[in-house]
């Protein structure tokens, strides 16, 4: 099965990772597109990101580059306290966006996207959009009703939830209420969650194989089961901690069938954007 990427991220000036430079070299696009054939990625959802200064025009880099590049299916940046207009929204579809990502880093923000106007939810629905979620617990805990009233839109929640980092792998108990916002949101079929960013869980971040994650990803499957579970590799943020083959290593599916693996690691996202048209 030919695998698909749900979470990566290229920046025209590179990502500035912890050393303030791209763990990716100079060239992001060039790297993303050399890894891409080694592993045989066939598409891609690329997350559009301009929460710093630095990343301005991030959104229009990404629509400009998939016009040439039919693998990649771009999410646009929008900003959780700026609501988009309708007409905003259906104009990126038009310019070739997938979808939007909108990140929710705390409540104060998870509050802010839930007071979007019905109108922008309704846009999203009918564009059939993707809308990728950097969404914490405290503010996945603000968005319930929000996210159900997207049915048509494909929510995805990046990063498992984004539990935060751990030392040791906690008791499923305690990654169960953990991520208990965001496993409540499993009763809606149009709700998915990214196996990505494990580095985000880990503390220390390199410590591959993120043993800390195993709860939350258990967890996850529990709720979702793996026909809503889709694998993304956090390409270049993630290269400052482990290498692009660490991110693709699916030893946390050890409990899932070989076509099931199969889906998480490609197949769900393909058949997704296929409906989609993307």
């Amino acid at each position: 099965m030919p695998r698909a990427d749900a979470h990566l991220h290229l920046f025209a000036r590179g990502f500035a990772g912890p050393t303030g430079a791209s763990d990716a070299g100079p060239d992001e696009l060039g790297a993303y597109e050399r890894l891409r054939a080694l592993h045989g990625i066939e598409r891609g959802l690329v997350v559009g990101y301009e929460g710093e200064p630095r990343y301005a025009g991030n959104s229009e880099e990404l629509l400009e580059l998939a016009r040439t590049r039919p693998w990649i299916a771009p999410l646009a940046y929008l900003p959780a306290g700026r609501p988009p207009d309708p007409g905003r929204l259906r104009e990126l579809r038009d310019r070739g966006a997938a979808g939007v990502a909108v990140y929710l880093p705390d409540a104060a923000a998870g509050r802010a996207f839930a007071a979007w106007p019905a109108s922008a939810r309704a846009a999203l629905r009918d564009l059939g959009a993707i809308v990728s979620l950097n969404a914490t617990p405290e503010a996945t805990a603000e968005i319930g009703a929000a996210i159900a009233d997207l049915a048509g839109a494909w929510t995805l929640f990046s990063h498992l939830g984004l539990p935060g980092r751990h030392a040791r792998p906690p008791a499923a108990s305690a990654a169960r209420a953990r991520l208990a916002p965001l496993l409540a949101l499993a009763a809606h079929d149009h709700v998915a969650v990214k196996l990505s960013g494990l580095y985000a869980i880990s503390d220390p971040p390199h410590d591959f194989p993120h043993a800390a994650a195993a709860p939350f990803v258990a967890a996850v499957l529990e709720a979702f089961g793996p026909s809503r579970l889709v694998w993304g590799s956090d390409f270049s943020p993630a290269l400052g901690y482990v290498s692009f083959a660490q991110t693709a290593d699916p030893r946390h599916l050890a409990g899932c069938t070989p076509e099931e693996v199969d889906a998480v690691m490609g197949g769900n996202l393909l058949d997704e954007l296929a409906r989609r048209s993307c």
